[in-house]
This record gives C-alpha cells, structure tokens and sequence, in this order.
C-alpha cells in the first residue's frame, strides 16, 4: 500500500506535464478565433503549431524540474505550505518560460510564440493545476482514512507532551494511534506507516526506535528539544506548525533514490557496453587458463539484511572455492587452515589471505585490476546493486556485525564503495564500516561520480 501510495504521487508531476500541455494547445485554438471579442475583429497572428507546441513541451518539463527542486512534488508526506510553494514554482516558471520565449525567437522558434498564449495560458496553468490537486488531495485524504495505513504517536508523561499531542494529533489524514512509552516494547513500530515520538525520551530508547523502523517504510519524527542520535541525519518537518525532526539513514530519500536509480542504469548499461570486448576476453583466458565455470555465483548480504544472487569472473580453482556447488569440505576445510594461519593478514569479520594459493594465475591479475568485478553490472542493471555503495558481505560475516555496522543493510551494496577510494583492502573492517556510514548519511550524485573516477585510479595503481 505505502509503494501504491508513492506511485500514486509518482504519477502527479506527469498529469501536471499534460494539463500544460493541454492548455497550451486550447489556448492556441482559442488565439486563431478572429471575432474572439465582439464587435472586433482580430488579426490572425503568423503563429506555428509545431513550434507552439514545441514551447509548451519545454515549459511542461520546466515546471515539473523547478517543482521537484522547490519540493512541490513530495512523494511521501504532506506538502508544507503547498500554496506559497505552488505559487513561487509558477512565478519561476513564468519569469523563465517568458525568457525563453523572448531570446529563443528568431534561433530556436523560427515564427516566435505568441503574448497571448504565453500570457493566457499561465493564467490557465495556475488556475489548472491548483484545481487539479485540490481535487487529487482530496482523494487521497479520503483514500488513507479507509485505508490499513495508520501513525503511531508515542508519548511520555510531561506537560509538554500533552501540549504536543493536542496541537498535532488532527494534522494527520491517516489513522491514528496513541501509547505511552511504557507500552512501547509491546508495539511492533515497522508496521506503522509513520511514528512519532513526542516529549523527551532517554537516547537508547530513541535508537532502540530508530533501529526498528530503520529497514522498513516507517518514517520516524521527534519532536521534543532534547536528546538527539548522532548517527542519523535530520530532517525538519512542520506538523501543524510543530516543529518535528525526521530521523533518516541517509540524505538518499525518495526522489534522490530515483535519481540514483537512473544513474545506476545508464552508468551500468554504458559500462557493459563499453567493457563488453573486454569481458569476453576474460571469458576465454579462464576457460583457458582452468576447467571450471566462468562466473562464480554466491549468496550476498544485501539492503534489509535480505540475500541476493552476486555474481563475479571466477578467479580460483574451482574446486577450492568455499560455496555451495563448488569446493564442499576439501575447500572449506583448506579456507580454514588459511584464515588460522599466519597468511591471514587481516582478521576479525574480514579475512584477507596473502599469496592465496586458491587463486589461478589468470583470477590474480583479475583481482589486482578490480576486472572479477565487472559482471556485477549486471546485478546493478537488475537493482540488487548498485554502482557506489558499501560492499556486499557473507552471510557468516554480516552475523558477526555489531549493532552500528548492521547500519550497513540499510541500502543497496555496491560494486565500489567509498572506504575503496581511501583504503582499499588496508583497512580492518571497522575503520572501513565507519567511512562507509559517512558516505551513507552524506550522499550526492557528485559524491558517487567522484567515487567511480577515484576507483579508477586507485586500480590502474594497483593498490
């Protein structure tokens, strides 16, 4: 229901996209009607259809841009102050479609756009729109009281609380639930669609919250002027003019996990094209150089703990390789001597064997270069992956994790990560967990495109 919800107002931008387009090609018509005031007879204006409504495709995705960037389009909470925020978007866009309009006549729109149209029709949009989502609001508030969605508000025995609760609790369109804290480990919070913790709590209460609702949909709000967790990132929200901080994992929300989504499938389906010769080249050295399947395909650790198939060039014998169909007790027994030996120079969650002997000549040069890698652009194509992220583990592995690194499991893992960049494989694994949650809490796609550069770098190094 919660995705169903977010597709819904997935959909809302585009409607939008569409209404202007609408307009503009009315207002168009209603331009060619020569006795449109009466008693007058007005002059056909030199207007051209194709460039008009050329124009107006522009101006649609112009406002849809500048509506995501002035958080018009929220795709999970109410919008705040929606008629300020709809109106500066139509004044931005007005003041830029005009700009367009004026220095592209003559280069871009060889007839030029009629006053009139561009006038009108903004008139049109504001009107439009505005009444578009009144209704659409509307619907959706209607929607959510019938429907299994609910917020649990948890409280605490002060004044403050009660003064909160009072002021907030018909701000919601959802259904709405109230307990004290006392009744809080009774209470199964990922099934909420939002909680909101309201007074002041001791901290390793607020991260014991935090830590339930972490891997699930619910949204976590707070709103006393106490304790705050060091660990998350904080994002303000009005509740009925209450202030609430919203505790996240990361700066990576909703349309910023659209945008990476994109990113990951052009960035990967361009890397597979670009790497393919190079892939079928290693294809044929380790069918060459060892008897065995190409790809090595294993069980990770991904996003909310939940396995997925992870796949890379096989570069050890296959009869030493520690997984399932491949080595059994000889290679397990072997894998553990190794990690007990003095040719394992890390330890802890994260083994590393020096000269290990299980690897094949043609899977060293592999792993030195990062090139056992490149089959997993195929899980980031299929989203088990992504191309910047922490790195997937084993299953063994993840069960040795302390409470802070299982923070790790709140996203997709990647194919490179930023603990990589600065580390590669010198650091243990908590130093490399660390660097890899302040990624995780401050995330751009200008982070992830420096990332991807660095990575070449460190690999044509050979570090």
């Amino acid at each position: 229901m919660k995705q169903l919800n977010v597709g819904f107002r997935l959909l809302r931008p585009i409607i939008h996209g569409l209404i202007i387009i609408l307009i503009f090609s009315l207002t168009y018509k209603i331009r060619l009607v020569t006795d449109l005031i009466p008693g007058i007879q007005l002059h056909v204006p030199l207007i051209n259809y194709r460039e008009t409504m050329m124009y107006a495709r522009i101006t649609s995705f112009i406002f849809i841009g500048l509506g995501i960037i002035k958080s018009l389009y929220e795709l999970h909470k109410p919008i705040q102050k929606y008629f300020q925020t709809f109106t500066k978007v139509w004044l931005y866009w007005l003041v830029t479609i005009t700009f367009i309009a004026y220095f592209g006549q003559g280069f871009v729109f060889f007839f030029g756009i009629s006053r009139f149209i561009i006038v009108v029709s903004a008139w049109f949009v504001f009107f439009g729109l505005f009444f578009f989502d009144q209704i659409r609001n509307y619907i959706e508030s209607r929607i959510h009281k019938r429907s299994d969605h609910k917020i649990i508000i948890v409280w605490s025995d002060t004044l403050e609380s009660y003064k909160a609760i009072e002021h907030i609790k018909n701000g919601f369109s959802f259904k709405t639930e109230f307990i004290r804290v006392k009744d809080l480990p009774d209470v199964e919070l990922e099934k909420y669609f939002m909680v909101v913790a309201v007074g002041s709590f001791e901290k390793e209460l607020l991260q014991h919250i935090f830590e339930k609702t972490r891997f699930s949909y619910t949204r976590f709000y707070h709103i006393s002027e106490w304790f705050f967790l060091e660990d998350v990132v904080y994002s303000p929200e009005a509740i009925n003019n209450i202030i609430a901080l919203e505790y996240k994992n990361s700066t990576l929300d909703w349309w910023s996990l659209i945008w990476k989504r994109l990113f990951d499938i052009v960035g990967s389906l361009v890397l597979i094209v670009v790497s393919s010769p190079i892939m079928i080249a290693i294809a044929i050295a380790i069918k060459i150089n060892s008897t065995g399947p190409i790809f090595f395909f294993q069980k990770r650790v991904g996003k909310g703990n939940k396995l997925f198939t992870f796949i890379k060039f096989r570069s050890m014998f296959t009869h030493l390789s520690t997984w399932g169909k491949y080595g059994w007790a000889e290679a397990e027994k072997l894998y553990a001597q190794l990690i007990a030996s003095d040719a394992n120079v890390r330890g802890h969650i994260l083994p590393k064997i020096k000269d290990d002997p299980r690897v094949t000549k043609v899977g060293k040069f592999l792993r030195k270069t990062s090139l056992d890698e490149l089959p997993q652009l195929f899980c980031v194509l299929w989203g088990t992956m992504s191309l910047v992220w922490p790195r997937p583990h084993l299953p063994n592995e993840v069960e040795k994790y302390e409470l802070w690194q299982k923070r790790l499991l709140s996203i997709n893992p990647g194919i490179t990560w930023y603990a990589m960049v600065f580390g590669r494989d010198s650091l243990d694994f908590e130093e490399e967990a660390k660097l890899d949650l302040y990624y995780i809490q401050n995330w751009s796609i200008f982070m992830d495109i420096y990332i991807l550069f660095a990575t070449f770098g460190v690999v044509f190094k050979g570090k």
